[in-house]
């Protein structure tokens, strides 16, 4: 979150709790705490007879979250700018919607 702009941590403050706004005090007061769990990955195993393994990467996931307990889950991204960037495009796109996980 320290790499975000202001707008950006708002965003994500949003996403992750659902409020428009964090209490007074912060993160760190935050009830529940914010919680960050791996997710585990919708990767389609391949199934053809070559066996090769999985045919698409956790790289291709979204992160997704749990409003009502503050519950982000992210799944294990290769690097950090591919996690940056999938963050990004959650908090943007996903303002507004809701969909149980």
């Amino acid at each position: 979150m320290g790499e975000f702009t202001p707008e950006q941590q708002h965003a994500f403050c949003q996403f992750v709790t659902g409020a428009p706004r964090l209490p007074s005090g912060g993160l760190a007061v935050l009830n529940p705490k914010l919680t960050i769990v791996r997710k585990l990955s919708s990767t389609v195993v391949n199934t053809s007879s070559n066996g090769n393994g999985p045919s698409e990467s956790a790289d291709d996931d979204l992160p997704s979250v749990m409003t009502c307990a503050n519950y982000l889950k992210l799944p294990p991204y290769s690097t950090k700018e591919i996690m940056y960037k999938k963050l990004l495009y959650a908090i943007s796109e996903g303002q507004g919607s809701f969909d149980l996980s």
